[in-house]
């Protein structure tokens, strides 16, 4: 799933993967003062790749999974938060210092500092159906973009050995026989 319009001239140097579920760190700089009642969002992720901000791109998708690319051209820190699949995190770093009634997310950390190629951290994550990624911490507040979704293909199960071992319910089957058969024939009894 790549971009047709994006051209892929990040030195491999720059390339970061990183394991998803990995935690990223590093120190944050929070611009202006104060949290919003209602935090208006001044971009989109859309805007800040025209603009040469800080965004995110899709670069590949598979069976219940999603691979983004986080990108950063700017001389600065930008911290992406993530949700998947809709869900409140287990883990929180605290009330969210922007966005009012919230809480910081997980996050990547792409820091831009003292580089003058664009900085690529690249990260897979496993859902069943979305991860949604937005920025709210960072150099700029001009930056900050909402949730952002980004569709993960549906998860199915590919081989027999997906369905055992209680397998079956991850896919959302009845029970394992269901699960065997799909893999067998393709035929969904869900």
């Amino acid at each position: 799933m790549k971009d047709q319009h994006e051209s892929n001239s990040t030195p491999l140097s720059r390339r970061r993967v990183l394991k998803a579920g990995a935690v990223t760190s590093g120190a944050l700089l929070i611009g202006g003062t104060g949290v919003a009642a209602a935090y208006d969002f001044p971009s989109t992720n859309e805007d800040n790749k025209e603009n040469g901000w800080p965004y995110v791109k899709p670069v590949d998708d598979d069976n219940c999974e999603v691979t983004l690319e986080f990108i950063n051209d700017t001389n600065a820190l930008a911290y992406f938060e993530y949700r998947i699949d809709g869900e409140e995190p287990d883990e929180t770093y605290g009330d969210h210092p922007v966005v009012d009634d919230d809480v910081i997310y997980p996050g990547v950390t792409v820091d831009g500092r003292g580089e003058s190629d664009p900085v690529v951290e690249t990260r897979t994550f496993n859902a069943t159906s979305m991860v949604e990624i937005r920025l709210a911490l960072g150099g700029e507040r001009d930056w900050d973009f909402d949730w952002t979704p980004f569709s993960v293909p549906s998860c199915d199960p590919e081989t027999k050995s997906d369905c055992r071992d209680g397998g079956w319910d991850d896919y959302g089957f009845r029970n394992q026989g269901q699960c065997i058969r799909y893999v067998n024939t393709g035929k969904d009894s869900r």
